[in-house]
């Protein structure tokens, strides 16, 4: 039997530069939360976040709106629009409530089980088939969740408040990688980024004047800083799925947990415990079970 030809060089260098790609997309949104938190801590209002981001992010993509022209902002998908925008901005609320409750790297860790939840998510919104060896290894990984999320300290016998924004923004995460999908068969991805920049604007601006407090230079500093982080790492993501598949990437992802333990440990004084570690180990082992079964 003759061994299939190894991949062109080409196509492994694109991969390697995909996945260079994702590692630096995760260290970007770990300096974001850490951004975001110190300046929620700074006395911030946490809707000025996701507001401040769709800003920015439509200062971004304005000059392709121009040169474009607003018709091409036209679609016939409202609906779906409507539902990734629901999904993203309760997402990045839950995540901004999550950062701010919980040790960084804990909330981080909790909130990346979106993978996980996408799996049943998948099957009852998109009908997709799911096999037993899958459904048990999104169970090991659910596993990993309760590790990390379980009651400790003064919080023994209860889930905190931080522990249950954490888990819902993983759901509203992976409601959101679905909406992408839907969308991704018709719309440019342009019109996708816009449109939820719009929707980030006008419903968290009015929201922002209600509770608006002037903030510090500190907090403002934060403020731009982790909303610049964000948008670059939405950008190299989106480089990175051109470059490499998505089974690839998806584990690499979990990169962010060490890099916010990192973070974490440095501004905040925190110290992952061993729930952290065992937790994330069964979290990135199912993940890479789930992708590589994926591709099969």
């Amino acid at each position: 039997m003759i061994p299939p030809a190894p991949p062109p060089r080409s196509d492994a260098k694109r991969a390697l530069a995909g996945m260079g790609l994702m590692v630096l997309c995760c260290l970007f949104f770990a300096g974001m939360g850490a951004c975001f938190r110190g300046a929620m801590r700074e006395g911030l209002p946490v809707p000025l976040l996701p507001f401040v981001r769709g800003a920015l992010t439509m200062l971004i993509v304005l000059p392709w709106m121009l040169r474009r022209g607003l018709g091409d902002l036209r679609t016939r998908r409202p609906g779906a629009h409507l539902f990734r925008a629901a999904a993203g901005l309760t997402g990045f609320f839950l995540h901004m409530l999550a950062i701010l409750w919980l040790p960084l790297a804990d909330a981080v860790a909790i909130l990346h089980a979106r993978p996980l939840w996408a799996l049943p998510l998948a099957f009852l919104i998109l009908g997709e088939r799911i096999g037993w060896d899958r459904a048990i290894a999104a169970a090991v990984g659910f596993a990993g969740v309760l590790i990390i999320a379980g009651p400790q300290g003064d919080m023994a016998g209860e889930i905190s408040a931080g522990t249950l924004a954490a888990m819902a923004g993983g759901v509203t995460g992976a409601l959101v990688l679905i909406s992408i999908k839907m969308l991704s068969a018709t719309e440019p991805p342009a019109r996708v980024v816009a449109w939820y920049a719009i929707a980030s604007v006008v419903v968290w601006g009015p929201v922002s004047a209600l509770v608006w407090v002037t903030p510090s230079w500190m907090a403002l500093g934060l403020l731009v800083a982790g909303s610049l982080l964000a948008i670059g790492g939405d950008f190299c993501a989106s480089w990175a799925v051109r470059r490499a598949p998505v089974g690839l990437l998806a584990p690499i992802e979990y990169v962010q947990i060490p890099a916010a333990a990192m973070l974490g440990a440095l501004f905040f004084a925190e110290a992952p415990g061993w729930p952290l570690l065992w937790g994330t180990m069964l979290m990135v082992g199912a993940t890479l079970y789930i992708a590589r079964s994926a591709g099969r």
